[in-house]
């Protein structure tokens, strides 16, 4: 079945207590942009998904959800990045949207960092890109964004995909 209408792509860049989302339309026009997060003790997934994605699923009614996929994940955060996955999963069949997951092959084959990625993009979506930070300084916030924005422009540009899953099944 064919969607009639404009494809609506919510993109997040996963990290253990917020993620970073995109939502385009047709590859062309950002809608929304933002980090989500949560700062309370306990299991972030949980807030994270029902409070800060639900909400989201249900203002923009996405087609298509596209998570950037780590390859090199810590031991310690693999348990809870994989929590958040299975929620963010079960949240995507209750709203009918598809899942893929997305590795940046095609950038970690450039070598580029972060901020070189993010003055791409901010070159296509003239928004306000962070300033280069020190090596001893903390990641700007809104580079999470970038990188959300990254990912949806990967997926919509027909870019390699390396892990795919419609739905929750993985192939």
């Amino acid at each position: 079945m064919r969607r009639k209408g404009p494809i609506r792509i919510l993109a997040l860049d996963l990290h253990p207590r917020c993620f970073g989302y995109v939502v385009v339309e047709n590859s062309s026009r950002l809608l929304d942009w933002g980090v989500c997060s949560c700062r309370r003790k306990g299991r972030p997934s949980d807030v994270l998904i029902q409070r800060r994605l639900r909400s989201l699923l249900r203002l923009w009614r996405p087609s298509l959800l596209v998570i950037r996929s780590s390859q090199q994940i810590q031991p310690r955060q693999k348990l809870p990045r994989e929590q958040i996955l299975k929620g963010i999963v079960t949240e995507a069949r209750t709203y009918r949207v598809c899942i893929r997951l997305l590795g940046l092959a095609k950038e970690r084959a450039e070598k580029q960092t972060k901020y070189e990625r993010a003055r791409e993009v901010a070159k296509r979506f003239p928004e306000r890109l962070p300033l280069k930070r020190k090596p001893w300084e903390s990641e700007h916030y809104s580079i999470s964004i970038f990188e959300a924005l990254a990912v949806a422009l990967m997926y919509s540009g027909g870019a390699s995909k390396d892990k795919v899953t419609s739905s929750g099944t993985r192939t």
